[in-house]
């Protein structure tokens, strides 16, 4: 069952293809290439938060491989005897494939979701309403991940579904010694002194999210007629500017990092990380004067659940401070969670403003997916083949 695009998260971007150590020629696990200085062993208070109190047993974990949080989640699951039964996904679409074929026997009590499926998620009604009194820690995200905000958490009449638990934004990465200061614009990128020297990235939901936000419109209501063109225009100049679209953020930041490429279109500011991992420390980036987009994912508890309260006590976990730190140091990503900011490692917690995480949250918006079918809009599977035909004009 296909239900949309096929998004990787930006965990599975880095898995697929890792970052070669170019400068001394090793590559990485992703734990060396994620951890922050602050990746210790927890010391935090562990969560036992959960419907009455019944934390135990096992639980059917249904996400990324990375997404479990082994090392973060371990103290928790070992105070509280938890068995975590642990199904990795290939696409975002294997979610709701695998919710919906699930019988008795094959349930799953905890998934994650990209904020751009939720109206999917909600149409397709996978996804069990929460309790937030089961959720207490929920008062320690950043008033911003506390709403209803895009109502990709939380619903229009008031119902949770998910609970944001790690974030990040898309802008330009450089390298600043080949491009001091880097770039302002996106349209900066178009120059024809960078031709060849730009990269890019086969991210089609984040493509498509980042042009869109370019362009002063929603991905979810591209009009087929009117703003497509637009779309392929831009996107057409953009990818003329590179050699080729890498297969993950992990195989751009090669690109930097050994000189091919000087500037990314959707950089990351993980990235910098990554790049400073194989030796090169001059890498940056940006939000440009148009905006950049975001991405969150949060975790959800769906219809097929059978250890509700094992599941709730897991989610409490993950936003405890310390814990929550630990994670975004791991997945080299930003922490929704206000007191995890002085625990960060230092290199993870450079990577995003968060003494102005109001305004950085307002220039990197959160966007749903284009719609699975729409008379009036470009559909997911519509955008999926301009993107497939774009890519492979990329370079010429």
């Amino acid at each position: 069952m296909n239900l949309g695009l096929n998004p990787l998260s930006r965990k599975d971007l880095l898995l697929r293809g890792g970052v070669a150590l170019v400068a001394i020629g090793a590559s990485p696990t992703l734990l060396s290439a994620c951890g922050g200085s602050g990746s210790s062993g927890s010391t935090a208070a562990l969560s036992t938060a959960g419907g009455d109190g019944k934390v135990g047993g096992s639980i059917d974990f249904l996400s990324w491989e990375g997404y479990d949080t082994p090392d973060a989640i371990k103290p928790w699951s070992e105070q509280n005897g938890v068995k975590i039964n642990a199904s990795y996904i290939g696409t975002h679409d294997d979610i709701q494939a695998k919710i919906l074929a699930a019988d008795g026997s094959t349930g799953f009590d905890l998934t994650t979701y990209y904020q751009g499926y939720k109206p999917l998620y909600a149409e397709l009604g996978i996804l069990d309403a929460l309790d937030p009194e089961k959720i207490p820690n929920i008062k320690n995200l950043f008033p911003y991940f506390q709403g209803d905000v895009g109502n990709f958490w939380v619903d229009a009449d008031g119902t949770r579904t998910g609970v944001p638990w790690t974030f990040g934004g898309i802008g330009i990465t450089w390298d600043d010694v080949a491009l001091p200061g880097g770039l302002t614009s996106w349209y900066d990128l178009l120059d024809p002194k960078f031709k060849g020297k730009i990269g890019a990235v086969d991210d089609p939901t984040g493509n498509i999210a980042l042009v869109s936000r370019i362009l002063k419109m929603e991905p979810d209501k591209i009009n087929r007629d009117t703003d497509l063109p637009k779309i392929k225009d831009f996107m057409s100049q953009l990818l003329a500017q590179t050699k080729g679209v890498s297969a993950s953020y992990g195989d751009m930041t090669n690109l930097v990092v050994s000189g091919e490429a000087v500037a990314c279109w959707m950089g990351w500011a993980a990235m910098n990380s990554f790049a400073a991992d194989a030796g090169n420390n001059n890498v940056k980036t940006a939000i440009p004067k148009e905006g950049g987009y975001g991405f969150c994912d949060a975790f959800a508890i769906p219809i097929t659940v059978d250890n509700p309260d094992t599941a709730y006590s897991w989610i409490n976990n993950i936003l405890e401070p310390k814990i929550n730190a630990e994670v975004a140091d791991y997945l080299v990503g930003a922490t929704p969670v206000e007191q995890s900011v002085p625990l960060l490692g230092e290199s993870t917690a450079a990577l995003y403003p968060y003494e102005d995480i109001d305004a950085f949250l307002e220039n990197i918006p959160f966007y749903n997916n284009p719609p699975i079918e729409s008379d009036e809009f470009m559909t997911a599977k519509e955008w999926l083949e301009t993107w497939t035909e774009l890519k492979a004009n990329a370079g010429s």
